[in-house]
This record gives structure tokens, C-alpha cells and sequence, in this order.
């Protein structure tokens, strides 16, 4: 009678199954397939999965290991680079709250979402009831907002003077 022990082999894996490179030709299939589904139709069904061509037993075999592959494969990492100058003077003539300009080097905090915050409520009350004190205000609090971003002060004139031509122009 055969032992057991006669069967085994002498070498070591040298990966884990768990790594996506050593993953089953089928299951990177099936991953694919899953990633395709989910973006048409928003879900993956184990009927969809056959309509793709794969059996029952494949599915219940790699159905986790390639739900797995797809989520890592979906997931990108977005890094938003800083604002460029006409970026700045973009977003300042037409603010939006949860959009503050961010130069190089400056990251979003809560004092500087609240300067940006209070000059986008002043620019649309501006746009709402246009009386000169409001323009001024309005002004105002973009320079306040712009003195605590590290730019240059020629740049801060800039974009001041930029913004300044597309307020409404009021009578005094």
C-alpha cells in the first residue's frame, strides 16, 4: 500500500496563492468579465457569468479570488495637481464652494475653506443684489483669501484684477 507521504513533493511553493500574479488564467477571466459587467449593467449575477461563458463550478471556484482581481484592477489613484495661475483666475470668476484655488505647495484646511466659503456667498449675493458696498466686500474677501495662499503678490493683483472686469458694474 502507497503512503501519502509519497505523493507530496519536495519543493516550497515560492508565492502565495493569494498573489494576483499567481492567479488562474480562468479567474484573470472571469475578473475581466465581472469589470466589463459591472459597467454596463452596474452587478455581476452568477446568470451573467454563465452568459459570459463561464460554468457553475468556475464560478463558485474563482468567484471570490476574481471579485478581488476586479476591485484592485478598478481602483485608480487620482492625485490632483495644483493649480496653475489661469486656474486660479479661472476659479475665482466662478467660485464654487467646495473648489477653492490650491497653488503648489498649499493644502485645502478648514480657515482656508472658510475665507473661500465667505467670498463664494459674497460673489453670488453680488450677482443676486449688485450694489457697490457688495462689490467691495466681494473684493475684499478674494484678497483676503488670495494674501494666505503662497503666490506672489504681482500674481494676487492679477487675478483681483481679472475677477474685478467680470463683476457686475454697479452705479454708485
Amino acid at each position: 500500500m502507497l503512503n501519502q507521504a509519497d505523493f507530496r513533493s519536495p519543493q516550497t511553493r515560492p508565492v502565495f496563492p493569494e498573489d494576483a500574479d499567481d492567479a488562474h488564467p480562468r479567474c484573470r477571466e472571469m475578473a475581466e468579465a465581472m469589470r466589463d459587467l459591472f459597467a454596463v449593467g452596474g452587478g455581476v449575477r452568477g446568470k451573467d457569468l454563465v452568459g459570459a461563458g463561464f460554468t457553475w463550478a468556475e464560478i463558485a471556484e474563482f468567484r471570490d479570488a476574481a471579485a478581488k482581481l476586479a476591485s484592485t484592477a478598478s481602483v485608480r489613484q487620482v492625485n490632483a495637481r495644483p493649480d496653475l495661475m489661469a486656474d486660479i483666475i479661472e476659479k475665482a470668476r466662478a467660485p464654487l464652494p467646495n473648489r477653492p484655488p490650491l497653488p503648489r505647495d498649499t493644502k485645502e484646511t478648514q480657515a482656508r475653506l472658510v475665507d473661500w466659503g465667505r467670498y463664494c456667498t459674497a460673489r453670488a449675493a453680488l450677482v443676486l443684489d449688485p450694489w457697490p458696498g457688495q462689490r467691495e466686500r466681494c473684493l475684499g474677501l478674494l484678497s483676503l483669501y488670495l494674501n494666505r495662499l503662497p503666490i506672489f503678490p504681482a500674481n494676487r493683483e492679477a487675478v483681483i484684477k481679472a475677477v474685478e472686469q467680470t463683476l457686475p458694474q454697479v452705479a454708485q
